[in-house]
């Protein structure tokens, strides 16, 4: 997946049951498919109504952006950043929501300070 998405590649996970890097934190399916092994003989077909459609090229869209969040190295990763909201999100709760327009991404809890007073319970800061 990795190799694919750092390649600007839309990645196609041909995997029953088997969860990606990253795919409870980013929205896999801006950005790649999806399908169940049983499909496979008509993957050309699903394929083809993916460019059809227009829908693959949103998906190369998104991949200017996403690509980021499964790269570690800086100057252009932001994997590090994603674990961070991560953690933030399981401490304060909430969801973590990227824009792929933009290339932003939002983080868990409301932003007003509440990670701040939950951190507080556990650490003397």
């Amino acid at each position: 997946m990795k190799s694919a998405v750092a390649h600007g590649c839309v990645p196609v996970v041909i995997q029953d049951g088997i969860r990606v890097e990253w795919e409870e934190q980013l929205p896999m399916q801006r950005y790649a498919v999806r399908l169940p092994s049983y499909a496979m003989h008509k993957m050309h077909h699903i394929l083809d109504a993916y460019v059809d459609t227009g829908r693959w090229a949103q998906m190369q869209r998104a991949m200017q952006c996403v690509w980021r969040f499964h790269w570690w190295r800086h100057p252009a990763g932001r994997a590090f950043e994603l674990v961070m909201c991560e953690l933030r999100k399981r401490l304060v709760g909430g969801k973590i929501h990227l824009d792929t327009d933009s290339c932003t991404i939002h983080c868990g809890g409301d932003g007003a300070g509440q990670g701040a007073s939950v951190l507080q319970e556990y650490f003397v800061i």
